[in-house]
Order: C-alpha cells, then sequence, then structure tokens
C-alpha cells in the first residue's frame, strides 16, 4: 500500500513539468493567434501555476480572457489615415 501512496507522490510531483511542456508546444499556435505581445503575455499567464488556474476558471465563464487578433477591434486611426490618402 505504501509503494501505490509513493508512486502517486512522485507523479503529483512531476505533473506541473507535463504542463509546462503542454503550454510550451502550444506557444508557437498562440503566438500565430494572438500577436506577438498578446501571446506571450497568454503563455507567461499559463505558465504561472496559480495564475494559470485563476485564468482557466474565468475563461470557463466569460470566454477568451486575451482575444485573437481578428476578435480585437481595429483602430481608428488606420482607417482615418486611409480615408485621408484616398481623398486626394
Amino acid at each position: 500500500m505504501q509503494r501505490v501512496g509513493n508512486v502517486l507522490w512522485r507523479l503529483l510531483k512531476i505533473m506541473p513539468l507535463v504542463g509546462y511542456v503542454f503550454v510550451l508546444a502550444a506557444a508557437p499556435e498562440m503566438l500565430k493567434r494572438k500577436g506577438y505581445f498578446f501571446g506571450i503575455m497568454a503563455v507567461v499567464l499559463d505558465l504561472l501555476p496559480v495564475i494559470c488556474l485563476i485564468k482557466a476558471g474565468i475563461e470557463i465563464f466569460t470566454g477568451d480572457l486575451i482575444p485573437n487578433k481578428e476578435d480585437r477591434p481595429k483602430t481608428q486611426l488606420r482607417t482615418r489615415r486611409l480615408e485621408a490618402v484616398t481623398q486626394f
């Protein structure tokens, strides 16, 4: 019985390392979807143990905490510049 407990304890000790491997393996896709700044911020938040649990809990109820590039509203500055160029 104690052997089973020792094996379970060892597995519990390496579980965070397995999580780090999954987060780092998904990092390139996260950077593509969210952009460099927001992608790095999402990966760092996922690597921090307690913060990751809080972020995941919030995302269960509200959806993605950090939006993808396509989902973010575009700034008005770009459209104004294009309008100014096309008016002449």
